[in-house]
């Protein structure tokens, strides 16, 4: 049940129906960071004080694939990247290159929501190698263009900025810092598309807390990526997370080219360094979280506007001997995801798993634009309403290619399920945790006489999601939940 805040400000029917018509349907503002992990919301004050108070935490949010590029194709088409086709970060088989020949342009997000009637804008980060060849292109379906282009998303400065078809140089002085620009431009977006006829979609894609290109740390060595000159030192006497996962000892019963050597002193001292940095790169997305906040309070928006906070894929800052993502562990696939505004109630948590997949289906929802039948996600606002419902759901992780190999997972409420290939094997490895009593992931119960029976009923759900597509994807649903282990 949609709730009576949406009604109250006259975006539903009494009977829950969003209208179609003009300014009856809500703004959309997503704002998406990149690599941050979940608990990095920890020191984000403002943005818990403005949206997690003021809207709905989904406490299990997940991304399907990842990786950047991979990860924001299925923002911008609801899919899993097996139907998407962008499945790396760099051409040939990922990038902007990858998304331009893979990509239908006429079935992606912006292009249903400017159908359907929608102002759309895009401030900061789109798509990996965006720009390289042609750093004046505008894909198709937005009315407002900021991107980074030209290969420099991850620079803090020194960067390139295509605004409308015209570039813009932003080098080293303070005012130039990357956060701090896109925030302003993300807020005359929003200044400029207030007191219209028309609902407004702002995707605003921040660079942090990626790490900047080694070579670009400029006057700060021990910070990458570089905070905002306000935030620099803030957290230097902040210690690095260190989970029962981090640094495992004991990792022979994973899957050989899973075991790297255990991280040595100068590897910790880098880890410590790289957490510090992004930590207090996120300062400044906190500061542009509030200012967006308060632009939509003061031009009388933000009581019809949907905030979306989330970022592209988690990040492993030491757990199981790991640096960066792409494996199908908890700290690589949980990623924050908040959502303010008519219809997600304020102050609440679900514990339903949603994934990237599913922020698309949401959008154009809310928005009662086209697209739909083509997405693999399903619509949170099922989940806002009605904490009960989509309990038993389940999710595919997956990946193309990891050193010349892939996997696909099955993440249920309890279980993660992952089968790994290699270019010339079909099968080269397992990993099976029991989430409820290993959270961890310590243990791998991939041979374990205990939780045959369990596999054994995961094992076809797993063929199934990794071969699905459209309503496929969501209502694979037959097998039940598996039973409990001996």
């Amino acid at each position: 049940m949609l709730s009576l805040e949406l009604v109250a400000v006259g975006l539903t029917s009494p009977g829950g129906k969003v209208h179609a018509a003009g300014r009856g349907r809500p703004n959309v503002v997503v704002v998406m960071t990149d690599d941050q992990r979940i608990g990095d919301l920890s020191v984000m004050h403002k943005t818990r004080r403005l949206l997690k108070h003021g809207g709905t935490t989904f406490t299990n949010s997940f991304v399907t694939f990842s990786l950047c590029c991979p990860s924001r194709v299925t923002l911008l088409t609801g899919q899993y990247a097996h139907n998407h086709g962008v499945v790396a970060n760099d051409p040939p088989h990922g990038g902007y290159p990858a998304y331009r020949r893979k990509v239908n342009q006429k079935h992606t997000l912006p292009v249903y929501l400017h159908r359907a009637g929608y102002r759309t804008g895009l401030v900061g980060k789109f798509l990996n190698s965006y720009g390289v060849a042609n750093p004046r292109q505008i894909p198709r379906g937005w009315d407002s263009w900021q991107a980074l282009t030209m290969g420099t998303e991850h620079f803090m400065y020194g960067y390139t900025l295509n605004s409308n078809g015209r570039l813009r140089r932003r080098d080293g002085s303070p005012s130039d810092y990357q956060t701090d620009v896109l925030s302003r431009r993300a807020d005359r977006f929003v200044r400029q598309s207030s007191h219209r006829r028309r609902p407004f979609f702002l995707l605003f894609a921040t660079g942090a807390p990626h790490e900047e290109p080694e070579g670009l740390v400029g006057s700060h060595p021990h910070r990458n990526p570089r905070p905002a000159p306000r935030d620099l030192n803030r957290f230097e006497h902040k210690r690095l997370p260190r989970p029962p996962s981090f640094n495992e000892r004991k990792i022979r019963d994973k899957p050989p080219f899973l075991r790297p050597p255990r991280l040595s002193t100068a590897e910790k001292h880098s880890l410590l360094r790289l957490y510090r940095s992004r930590l207090e790169s996120l300062l400044a997305v906190d500061d542009a979280v509030k200012r967006l906040v308060h632009t939509l309070r003061r031009t009388g928006e933000l009581r019809r506007t949907v905030i979306i906070f989330t970022s592209d894929n988690g990040y492993m800052l030491g757990e199981h001997r790991h640096r960066g993502k792409e494996l199908p562990y908890e700290e690589s696939m949980r990623v924050p995801l908040i959502i303010r505004g008519p219809a997600f109630p304020k102050a609440a948590r679900r514990s339903q798993l949603a994934a990237n997949i599913d922020l698309a289906p949401t959008i154009v929802d809310l928005a009662h634009a086209p697209g739909r039948k083509r997405m693999d996600g399903i619509s949170l606002l099922r989940f806002a309403g009605d904490p009960t419902r989509g309990r038993q759901r389940d999710i595919l992780f997956e990946r193309a290619a990891f050193e010349g190999r892939r996997f696909a997972s099955v993440r249920t409420p309890r279980y993660v399920f992952t089968r790994y290939a290699h270019t010339n094997r079909p099968r080269y490895g397992s990993e099976f945790y029991d989430l409820k009593r290993d959270p961890y992931e310590l243990r791998n119960r991939a041979a374990s006489p205990a939780y045959a029976q369990v596999r054994k009923v995961l094992l076809p759900l797993l063929r199934a999601l990794r071969n699905c597509r459209r309503s496929g994807c969501r209502g694979i649903r037959g097998v039940g939940p598996p039973p409990t282990p001996r």
